[in-house]
């Protein structure tokens, strides 16, 4: 695509006030890459719990403002100066976190244990696409950093690689922080968005794999791959779970968990599953923090670890075991010109899966 042809102007849904539903604009300029910009026709961008959040107003992000941090599309145009690496026609995601500012004390250990970079992943001013300090994929196009993109295997859509952007970004990094290897075990708790990826994931990275869960997540996991499937599925709310998971690892109990629910009990009690010295990495954020067992904690020497998303290179990673195992979620697809009331719709419950909007 040429610059004659990129629009003047763009459809895009703006948040133009709390808790209200978005607006449908067509005339939102379309953005000019600078130096080491790039500018990425949007092909499918997601909404994830975040983008409820940002709605609400909780990261009191100034409006008007375009969300989803979970946009995907292909490079059109680049700004001056732009990176060797990336070319006119490349797909491409794009990664949340923009801007370290250098001088916060998080930039400055970054800096001093990595050779002197930073990394906006860590930086306590950071600037995050489509939550605050930067417009997100809900729009025809988006303007981005070129230090900020992931390269998408042509075998994986668009629609899909939306909620790698962050839910895969997210539960891929717990699993690798949490220091496994092959054959031994890993308990993945919740089986939502994030916990169905976590469970491909694992499998794929040949773990054996213990689903946890408190409902009926038979339909979930029937639409992944046979090869991917938990090896062992159970409701920690049954008393015979605890039984199951000690049968399953031959009474040594499990070697690490990933908890992605903000259900305290089921937090604490997943703890009581590993084994002396055991890893859990927990990515929930209850409103009134966690509670654990503080003897158990102590006395069996559990680690606790929390993680935040992902570094590119981690991604990029995780997107070869994507296309390898073709690791999918389940998704709802809304068109841009039907996206409107998505924040009504999704407090209603009207979805099932993850929800991607295709432009």
């Amino acid at each position: 695509m040429t610059d004659d042809m990129i629009p003047k102007q763009m459809k895009a849904l703006r948040l133009t006030k709390y808790n209200e539903n978005y607006t449908l604009c067509n005339d939102v300029p379309v953005p000019v890459p600078g130096s080491h910009e790039v500018l990425i026709r949007i092909e499918a961008a997601s909404f994830c719990h975040t983008d409820y959040q940002v709605y609400q107003g909780s990261y009191k992000t100034p409006l008007p403002h375009i969300g989803s941090h979970e946009p995907t599309g292909t490079i059109v145009a680049l700004g001056p100066d732009v990176s060797g690496e990336w070319r006119i026609g490349d797909r491409v995601g794009g990664y949340l976190f923009r801007k370290p500012c250098g001088t916060c004390a998080d930039c400055k250990w970054y800096a001093a244990t990595h050779s002197g970079e930073f990394s906006a992943q860590y930086c306590a001013n950071k600037t995050m696409t489509g939550i605050s300090g930067a417009d997100g994929g809900f729009a025809q196009y988006m303007m981005s950093p070129d230090y900020a993109l992931v390269k998408l295997p042509d075998n994986v859509p668009f629609e899909q690689a939306s909620p790698l952007m962050c839910a895969g970004a997210t539960i891929w990094n717990a699993i690798v922080e949490a220091g496994l290897k092959k054959g031994q075990t890993i308990a993945i708790v919740g089986i939502g968005g994030l916990g169905l990826l976590g469970i491909q994931f694992a499998k794929a990275l040949g773990y054996r794999v213990v689903a946890v869960h408190h409902k009926d997540a038979s339909p979930k996991l029937a639409a992944i791959r046979a090869d991917l499937t938990p090896d062992l599925l159970v409701d920690y709310t049954r008393p015979e779970a605890i039984k199951e998971i000690s049968d399953f690892t031959n009474d040594i109990l499990l070697d690490a968990a990933v908890v992605c629910t903000d259900d305290i009990p089921a937090n604490d009690w997943i703890l009581h599953r590993l084994h002396p010295r055991g890893t859990c990495v927990v990515l929930g954020l209850p409103e009134k923090g966690f509670t654990f067992d503080a003897f158990n904690l102590v006395f069996r020497e559990i680690v606790v670890k929390g993680s935040l998303h992902s570094s590119i290179d981690r991604m990029q990673e995780m997107m070869k075991v994507v296309s390898e195992y073709n690791i999918h979620s389940n998704i709802d697809i809304v068109p841009l010109d039907e996206a409107e009331a998505l924040p009504e719709r999704i407090h209603n419950h009207e979805f099932k899966g993850r929800v991607v909007v295709r432009m």
